[in-house]
């Protein structure tokens, strides 16, 4: 089977990585012939390239939202002959409209990976949106509150969750070491990654840091995310946390893995979310997790079982929970082994992988009946 995903870029992000897995999963498998089509060659996740995928980039020519992508994607797509076309973005699927509907390859648009709390409905990426939905063959979301946020229902809606290679956190460093490495001299370490973008809300973990340095002098706040994604929103945080001694803001690192498992608690404060990998990526190491109550969370989230959910704004709630975990082993090792386990039961790439597998082989066989 021949499978092309069309996404805009590998920078750093969780729909960039959801893809990267899958496509992990899928060279191990026996009958596909995979490529992976950019429109812009920012690849920040090297492992790519170790992959068993050819990468073919569709630079643009002039504009964000270049009419003559269409033409080329279409003559690609030609060349190529794909039995599945899987986009990646809004405007993603509305250049594969012409193709899917030409050349007749069924079309899984997967742009749902977040559950916005407020959609402009008469803005321009809205109505491609819409279009491109209306002229797909399925419609992808990463997570229930997905499909619910953009209004999509009915038998062309499927719901598959994210899967982590749980290999990613075997034969981790020690957790000492890697806090040396960073100069991280604290008893407790509370980690927060995130691209540093406004939709992450970075003001609460900052005053939430504020909060704590006030008190105990025991604990370290540390950030971690994609600066290059709004360098303004950085320099602000950076701002904020400036007279902070018990916070660090480090940039994307290539690994993150060993720094949660250097951490005994992991944060998210966000005000929309599918499927959180951050979520997920430390509930994979073992930690408990705090987060906003925001999308797809409660999907993830067991609250005060596999993870605790606070309500926007909550800083007090926040406190509380966090000087609850740092304070008992037996709650925060309890609660770890909870969110561990849940991970391997429903978010491991395995499931997801044989979850796509179902999906384009279904499609495959649908399109032959209709030839």
């Amino acid at each position: 089977m021949r499978i092309l995903f069309f996404t805009e870029s590998l920078r750093s992000g969780g729909k960039e990585r959801r893809l990267l897995e899958l496509i992990r999963y899928l060279n191990g498998k026996v009958g596909y012939e995979l490529l992976l089509v950019l429109t812009e060659e920012e690849i920040h996740y090297k492992y790519a390239y170790e992959l068993d995928v050819e990468i073919k980039v569709l630079r643009r020519k002039y504009l964000r939202k270049d009419p003559v992508i269409f033409f080329r994607f279409y003559n690609l797509c030609k060349e190529f002959k794909p039995d599945i076309i899987h986009t990646w973005g809004s405007m993603l699927a509305f250049y594969a409209i012409p193709v899917s509907v030409l050349q007749g390859i069924p079309h899984v648009n997967g742009h749902i990976a977040d559950a916005p709390v407020h959609l402009d409905m008469l803005s321009f990426h809205y109505l491609i949106t819409k279009i491109g939905f209306r002229y797909s063959d399925i419609v992808l979301s990463n997570s229930q509150a997905g499909l619910r946020s953009y209004k999509v229902s009915g038998s062309k809606c499927r719901v598959i969750y994210n899967g982590l290679d749980l290999r990613r956190f075997d034969n981790l460093p020690d957790r000492n070491d890697v806090r040396s490495l960073y100069g991280i001299t604290t008893r407790y370490l509370v980690i927060m990654v995130a691209s540093y973008i406004s939709g992450k809300r970075y003001d609460e973990f900052v005053n939430l840091a504020k909060t704590f340095s006030s008190k105990r002098n025991d604990v370290t706040f540390l950030a971690v995310g994609d600066a290059r994604a709004d360098n303004r929103e950085f320099e602000r945080i950076c701002n904020m946390s400036a007279n902070l001694d018990n916070i660090r803001l480090l940039e994307k690192v290539e690994k993150i893995e060993p720094l949660i498992h250097a951490a005994d608690v992991g944060v998210l404060f966000t005000q929309s979310e599918g499927i959180s990998n951050s979520i997920l990526e430390c509930m994979a190491c073992g930690k408990p997790v705090l987060a906003s109550d925001a999308g797809g969370t409660r999907e993830i989230i067991e609250d005060n079982e596999t993870g605790f959910l606070i309500a926007d704004h909550n800083g007090s709630k926040a406190e509380e929970i966090i000087c609850r975990l740092l304070e008992s082993d037996v709650l925060r090792h309890e609660v770890g082994r909870k969110a561990r386990a849940l991970i391997e039961s429903r978010f491991a790439l395995d499931g997801m992988g044989k979850n796509f597998e179902g999906l384009y082989q279904t499609l495959q066989i649908r399109s032959g009946q209709n030839m």
